[in-house]
């Protein structure tokens, strides 16, 4: 006999409470692999990848409740206030578990700073629990080659040695701070990722494994996924 078909159940009624979301906070220096790791995640283990940027981006383009307040905030240069941000993260995270069922969620880049963690709590409830952390450990001289390796097929303009270490500052006095917190309360898993990126990947899955389906954490890497392990080389 067949086994019966996995039944998903979707909170799609707002008038019902939505589950509360299972959040991975990654945090690592510029070049660390936070990005390259939240996409596998996504892609091969069935996570939602949430960035803060990506999510500014697109309230601002969609001209969202947020949008116009944001505009403004940026045009006068100043950083977007933390509660609005966390207010994005938890209306993504509810549209995405209403729709799809998926509860499972990597938060790239949060919380960048303790006025971050602050408007979380503010947001979700002092009594709320404090997330897991996994923390990209990476020396310096690792992320300064990966940096500018990467500048030469990214384009990206901040991939250079000057913004690298303005990035990097900015990460010691502002993130690191955070990262201290979450070790002092053991929510925080620090991962080398200054191996190869087939180690490194190993280490994250082995980290998401309690809330991973086993069906995808055993599915077979796609060519994307092979290309960002290593594996393979991207399309000239």
């Amino acid at each position: 006999m067949a086994p019966a078909p996995k039944v998903v159940i979707h909170h799609s009624d707002p008038r019902l409470p939505c589950p509360k979301p299972n959040v991975v906070f990654v945090l690592g220096g510029p070049g660390a692999g936070k990005g390259t790791m939240c996409e596998l995640a996504e892609s091969q283990l069935g996570w939602v990848h949430l960035s803060t940027g990506d999510l500014l981006r697109a309230e601002r383009e969609a001209n969202g409740p947020h949008a116009a307040a944001i505009e403004e905030i940026i045009a006068a240069g100043n950083l977007v206030p933390s509660t609005i941000v966390v207010k994005l993260l938890r209306d993504a995270m509810e549209k995405i578990t209403r729709e799809t069922g998926n509860r499972n969620f990597l938060l790239d880049g949060f919380p960048r700073s303790e006025s971050n963690l602050e408007a979380w709590y503010d947001v979700f409830g002092k009594d709320t629990e404090l997330p897991k952390m996994l923390f990209f450990e990476c020396p310096y001289d690792v992320l300064e080659k990966r940096v500018l390796a990467r500048a030469k097929y990214t384009g990206r303009q901040d991939d250079n040695l000057v913004s690298l270490k303005s990035r990097f500052d900015t990460f010691k006095k502002e993130t690191l701070p955070t990262v201290e917190f979450f070790k002092s309360q053991n929510r925080c898993v620090e991962l080398d990722t200054s191996q190869d990126r087939q180690a490194v990947y190993k280490l994250v899955c082995e980290q998401l494994s309690e809330h991973t389906d086993c069906e995808l954490a055993n599915k077979p890497l796609s060519e994307r996924a092979e290309m960002l392990l290593g594996l393979r080389p991207f399309p000239n």
